[in-house]
């Protein structure tokens, strides 16, 4: 086959993917990308501060270059193919280093179109030699491509850092566990779904001025990133807000709403359930059990479960994993992801003040606290 047939096999490809990518991206679908699970390395690249460069997803700019690779393949100019191969290898080279070094995880998509990233800029350098040399301003285009790499680098280690987190109003349906009479009850919206800060796990006094529901996973990267932020919106108002944390397993084997599972996510029940059990065995010590959960990734059941054990007592923690109203809960909070996840299915989840939920991973614990301040009356 031809170099000429190769690049435009390639560039093909590389359209399709970029595309792809491009138009979940645009569309916020960030974490349906097809045999991804939900919150994988996939939805995390996707959704990532690194995935665009001032508002424009990369991916659309990584599908122009291919367009151009495309049309470049009828009309071979030296100047040219050298400027794509610089283009090509040098972004695949720092999003690559991204995806391992900064966002710590793994996207297939990326990986593939980064790979054919590579393996085109092996075709256009080892087709120069057979495309003459061009005098026209094409000349220049190798040193416009080093400026453009260039700028797309410092554009994204030094330009404004895009929100990766979404928010929408809703209205859950109480369909799961009913609250108590015992305890503080509430509702975020007009005949919604009731919480209580008193008999569901939480954070901060049962009584604090304001109240918040976390739907999250042990598993999730995202969520964990959340935990961090949200104690530093402690730091900054402490006492304030009590937050009811309810775990949402990304495996399919207790959450029927996750279309394909992930590896990351295979113990993802397990914890929730350990998790559960230290709540009804010890409320008083369970911060302490979900900070060891939440904050040690990648935890073995089995070594989770001697950690939990030490806290709360291994003998109250083998009679609470008898007790069904741990697994009750978790299902209730899967059915309310079911319905929270037809606006957005990124997680965690923060329910809020008139059914405002907010979804995703905020770039800080800064742009949290912004977007809470806009829920609630934060003051100064």
């Amino acid at each position: 086959m031809k170099a000429p047939l190769v690049l435009r096999f390639l560039s093909l490809a590389g359209l399709l993917i970029c595309g792809y990518l491009g138009g979940l991206k645009l569309t916020g679908k960030t974490s349906s990308l097809a045999g991804c699970g939900q919150g994988s390395g996939c939805g995390s690249a996707l959704g990532s501060e690194w995935s665009q460069f001032f508002g424009i997803p990369v991916s659309l700019l990584a599908f122009v270059i291919y367009l151009a690779l495309l049309v470049a393949s009828f009309r071979p100019s030296r100047p040219l193919y050298g400027a794509l191969a610089i283009c090509l290898t040098g972004a695949a080279l720092w999003f690559v280093g991204v995806l391992y070094f900064t966002i710590r995880a793994v996207c297939p998509w990326c990986l593939a179109m980064h790979t054919i990233g590579i393996v085109t800029s092996i075709v256009l350098v080892l087709s120069l030699r057979d495309v003459p040399p061009s005098k026209t301003p094409l000349r220049f285009a190798p040193l416009a491509a080093l400026v453009a790499l260039l700028t797309l680098v410092l554009g994204q280690l030094l330009g404004p850092k895009p929100d990766t987190h979404a928010s929408s109003s809703e209205t859950l349906q109480d369909q799961g566990v009913r609250s108590e009479n015992t305890g503080r009850r509430i509702s975020f919206t007009r005949g919604g779904k009731r919480y209580n800060t008193t008999t569901m796990p939480h954070l901060g006094p049962p009584n604090a001025k304001y109240v918040m529901v976390k739907y999250f996973d042990y598993t999730c990267s995202s969520c964990r990133k959340v935990h961090e932020q949200l104690q530093f919106v402690e730091e900054k108002h402490p006492g304030l807000f009590c937050v009811i944390l309810l775990p949402v397993p990304l495996n399919k084997a207790c959450n029927p709403f996750i279309p394909n599972q992930s590896p990351k996510h295979q113990h993802a029940c397990e914890l929730a359930r350990l998790s559960m059990a230290a709540w009804k065995a010890n409320p008083g010590k369970w911060p302490e059990v979900h900070e060891q959960l939440i904050s040690t990734p990648d935890l073995p059941p089995e070594v989770a479960e001697a950690a939990v054990g030490q806290i709360v007592g291994h003998d109250q923690l083998d009679l609470a994993k008898q007790d069904s109203s741990g697994e009750a809960l978790i299902k209730s909070g899967v059915k309310d992801f079911g319905q929270l996840k037809k606006g957005n299915s990124l997680l965690p989840k923060l329910m809020c003040a008139g059914g405002t939920v907010l979804h995703g991973e905020p770039r800080s614990g800064e742009a949290l606290l912004s977007a809470l301040t806009q829920i609630y009356d934060l003051g100064p």
